[in-house]
């Protein structure tokens, strides 16, 4: 009887904890934001007459008005709260993260003024999260102008900070970096984009409690999917303005300490292959490279990373990836440290009290040095920008379409063509980019005879409206090119293979790599084990991957110290099934 007491009481606990822990009652301070996300509004509550988006009239928006005064004007904003961390106080008009948030709805309440369509407040949940019950996430909503185009599309940033303790509210924390930069980056993107219509919504949203667990995006995520709001898709804007590099940074890690890189941007993303978060980043360098890179000073380039995220950590964009919608994370290339300020020895910014917007050289009270590049940072404002409004007019949906392969070269066609649209076709192999793109103009099928044999392809279509703006891509589809038909994975299971190891790339580009298993028959609860061997046959890494899905994948952290040849082997129950190539160099 001691022992059933003793359970009760064990798991009546571990219920209360549970429940304390637990986010419940979402809301908004303005109803009519829900139904504006729901799409349940007349456009003419906020629009009056016709209005067309003006594509050429976005493109010089962002090009011109976008502006690094303004962006050094939020940080320093921002800066004066000293400590918003998601614990701290909520009551005061100048510290902490009720003045920070207050401070953010004032300045989307400013662009209201601008334009009165624009509308804002909170979306708050109760969690008990460092001592505080009740948390807010900041809004700015531009209603689209035709709620027959589905899907918004949600750009955030968290704007909670943190010290080297989790829920240390007395420490001085700026967050700059991490994440005043991503703040700053989406207030910015909100002024500037709002001055514009869209037929989609644009959501604008600054989050809280990221440091300690994602909630406020969590929060957010949990309640569109209970809700079915319609995210057509989420950039997530995290570390966005930095430049240097630490002494430690989160793998993949930057060169080495004090390593300047003001042109690159890196995107986080989920999965490699038939996934939607990664041809979301795709989508997201295609319309920068199309629409914006060469009318920019100076170029950027966007690389697209194999993991969701740094090596074994997080951000705001993966609570929305969970729950089914397309989500990627936008970061600097260069990070100042991997956050992990309790180790020994640690002396760079992120995590930390020194994560502050810069440093006064000369004495004279005035910061001469700035740790955020706000040159850096417009640039990535207009990466963003790009990506968002050509989500908010592009055409709704991707085509469907069918592969065939005669042996002679690879046919693409289009199931149901309309003749009103173009169709934009990627192809892609060893790579998370595209490497081939066609145009469709007139006609519904392409037959490309110069594709390799005994080589495998992803393909994907978008629809391409008369000014060149696409839809997000379809789904991709998986075809190998063999000498002889038929093709494509059917001829394995004609030939009794019900498995196979997808080719990897032999040069990543980052410390990850992405292994794929074909399966023909999948069924929940059979795993794998990937074996990943030197020339000499020692075990480097073994990976245990799920085979429940047709393509099934798992991260292989490789470092980018790995040189050289390895091999790859697929074993199942035992049973060596297949064997790859990694090469590295």
């Amino acid at each position: 009887m001691n022992y059933i007491k003793q359970f009760t009481l064990a798991l009546a606990l571990a219920l209360m904890v549970c429940q304390l822990f637990a986010q419940s009652n979402f809301r908004f301070s303005d109803p009519n934001m829900l139904q504006i996300l729901k799409g349940q509004y007349a456009p003419s509550q906020y629009y009056s007459g016709q209005t067309k988006p003006n594509k050429a009239a976005i493109k010089q928006a962002l090009l011109s008005q976008t502006s690094s005064d303004s962006l050094l004007q939020f940080l320093f904003g921002l800066n004066q709260f000293r400590n918003r961390n998601s614990g701290s106080d909520t009551l005061s008009l100048t510290n902490g993260i009720g003045a920070a948030r207050n401070w953010a709805l004032q300045q989307f309440q400013r662009f209201g003024q601008a334009n009165p369509a624009f509308k804002s407040g909170f979306f708050s949940f109760d969690q008990q999260i460092c001592n505080i019950g009740t948390h807010k996430n900041v809004l700015g909503i531009l209603p689209g102008t035709d709620t027959s185009q589905k899907g918004f599309i949600l750009i955030e940033a968290h704007y909670d900070s943190r010290c080297e303790t989790v829920c240390d509210t007395a420490c001085e924390a700026r967050g700059m970096e991490d994440n005043g930069s991503g703040v700053a980056l989406v207030l910015e993107l909100a002024r500037v984009l709002s001055s514009q219509t869209y037929p989609r919504t644009l959501v604008f949203m600054l989050t809280t409690a990221e440091e300690q667990g994602l909630d406020g995006a969590n929060a957010f995520a949990v309640f569109a999917k209970t809700n079915t709001l319609p995210i057509r898709a989420v950039l997530n804007n995290d570390v966005i303005g930095g430049i240097i590099c630490g002494k430690t940074a989160s793998p993949p890690g930057c060169p080495g300490e004090n390593e300047i890189d003001s042109l690159q941007v890196r995107i986080f993303s989920a999965g490699a292959n038939y996934s939607m978060p990664k041809g979301l980043a795709r989508f997201t360098k295609l319309s920068f490279e199309e629409e914006l890179l060469a009318q920019m000073p100076v170029k950027t380039n966007i690389q697209i990373m194999n993991a969701e995220d740094r090596i074994g950590r997080g951000g705001d964009h993966i609570p929305f990836r969970q729950q089914g919608y397309a989500a990627i994370r936008l970061t600097s290339a260069n990070e100042h440290g991997d956050a992990n300020a309790s180790a020994a020895g640690y002396q760079d910014r992120q995590h930390s009290t020194r994560d502050v917007l810069g440093k006064d050289v000369n004495g004279d009270g005035k910061l001469d040095s700035l740790f955020v590049s706000t040159s850096y940072l417009k640039r990535n404002v207009q990466i963003n920008g790009i990506t968002s409004a050509m989500l908010a007019i592009g055409p709704q949906n991707p085509p469907e379409f069918e592969l065939i392969n005669d042996g002679n070269g690879l046919s693409v066609k289009i199931t149901n063509p309309q003749s009103n649209y173009a169709y934009k076709i990627g192809f892609r192999s060893r790579s998370n980019t595209f490497d081939t793109l066609f145009t469709l103009n007139g006609q519904s099928d392409l037959k490309t005879y110069h594709v390799k044999k005994d080589s495998f392809y992803f393909v994907s279509i978008a629809t391409q409206d008369a000014e060149g703006t696409e839809s997000l891509f379809s789904l991709e589809k998986y075809v190998k090119v063999a000498g002889v038909p038929p093709t494509s994975l059917q001829e394995n299971a004609a030939s009794g293979k019900t498995m196979q190891l997808l080719p990897v790339s032999p040069n990543p580009i980052d410390e990850t790599l992405s292994l794929s298993v074909w399966v023909q028959n999948p069924k929940l609860g059979l795993v794998g084990s990937l074996m990943i061997t030197d020339l000499q046959g020692r075990i480097v890494k073994e990976l245990h991957i799920d085979l429940n899905k047709n393509i099934n994948e798992v991260v292989f952290e490789h470092g980018f110290s790995t040189k050289g040849l390895y091999h790859c082997s697929l074993f199942v129950a035992g049973e060596k099934i297949d064997t790859q190539r990694l090469w590295f160099r």
